[in-house]
């Protein structure tokens, strides 16, 4: 399995999440809530950044962290090294307190602040844990409502600010705003890999991984780049044959060997799951898992067939 994103640079702005190790507690009582806050404020001062947003649910911590010194590997290493050393010791247990290495985004900040804030604050309403945000004491968002809470932990101001220069009103409509963010969609859907930003974002960040020559980085790149359309897949196949792309969405015997690849070319291209490429071809996932099948086994030795779905994709990228 591919190991997640670990870009830093100057000003990064990542959304984290650490579990628990096969997602059991990582917290047992309010005082261990309580260390890891002053962990997170000693790593605070030490490593110098900033904290826009965190909740400490009972198996897993998310934090909206930027790093203004690209440092965010030592930052979370202190972190999740820190609070593990903490908890074994307290209840003389042994052996990974987390499930492996934190997760984390790199975003788009100008486009999610806002919308990862909410969705990290509304993390226990979602849970069940509480009805309203404000009722949950264990993240940042009664700090952005009443401001000293959590003292120089959490910086409010740059959120609140998009809302309004007064405190007062911007609290009002972050509040509003957070109100109507239980029925609004999940931001990680507009994710790509590790990514979450727009196109001009992407390429930004492509660009800093291109030039990395950890192996890391190679494969993060693949994971990350916008993955082209079934349409576009579909008229890059018939542009290659000569066909109308309804011809390849139709079951007809003169051009089935053309559909299959286009089938073929749709799942492994686009990263659609099987049941949705059947449902733009209008046939069962074993007939997509049977195309796939078909066609990995015509590739094997057969050079000029290669050369033939190798066109094809440089097809589909141009139309891109």
């Amino acid at each position: 399995m591919a190991r997640q994103l670990r870009i830093e640079y100057e000003r990064g702005f990542y959304h984290i999440t650490s579990r628990g190790n096969q997602r059991e507690k990582i917290f047992w009582d309010a005082k261990d809530r309580e260390r890891l806050k002053t962990i997170l404020e000693r790593t605070k001062e030490r490593y110098g950044y900033w904290l826009h947003a965190y909740v400490l649910m009972d198996n897993h911590y998310h934090l909206l962290i930027e790093t203004p010194r690209a440092n965010l590997h030592q930052i979370m290493q202190n972190i999740n090294t820190s609070y593990s050393v903490f908890i074994n010791r307290k209840y003389n247990r042994s052996g990974h307190l987390f499930q492996g290495r934190y997760k984390a985004f790199i975003v788009d900040k100008d486009h999610y602040l806002l919308a990862l804030s909410r969705y990290i604050h509304l993390n226990p309403v979602r849970a069940g844990t509480v009805k309203r945000a404000e009722e949950y004491r264990w993240s940042s968002y009664q700090a952005y409502l009443y401001g000293s809470k959590d003292g120089d932990l959490v910086d409010t101001d740059e959120t609140l600010g998009l809302f309004s220069k007064q405190r007062a009103v911007a609290v009002k409509k972050y509040k509003e705003f957070m109100k109507v963010g239980i029925q609004a969609k999940t931001p990680f859907q507009d994710a790509t890999g590790s990514l979450l930003g727009d196109e001009t974002f992407r390429e930004r960040v492509l660009k800093l991984l291109r030039i990395t020559s950890d192996k890391v980085g190679i494969l993060e790149v693949k994971k990350i780049e916008r993955r082209p359309e079934i349409k576009d897949i579909v008229r890059g196949v018939a542009i290659y044959y000569g066909l109308k792309e309804d011809d390849l969405f139709k079951r007809r015997k003169r051009t089935e060997g053309q559909r299959r690849i286009a089938v073929y070319l749709s799942r492994v291209l686009s990263g659609k799951k099987n049941a949705d490429v059947g449902t733009v071809f209008g046939i069962t996932i074993q007939a997509v898992t049977n195309a796939v099948r078909d066609v990995e086994k015509r590739r094997e030795g057969d050079r000029k067939f290669n050369s033939v779905l190798k066109r094809i994709k440089e097809i589909v990228g141009d139309l891109r």
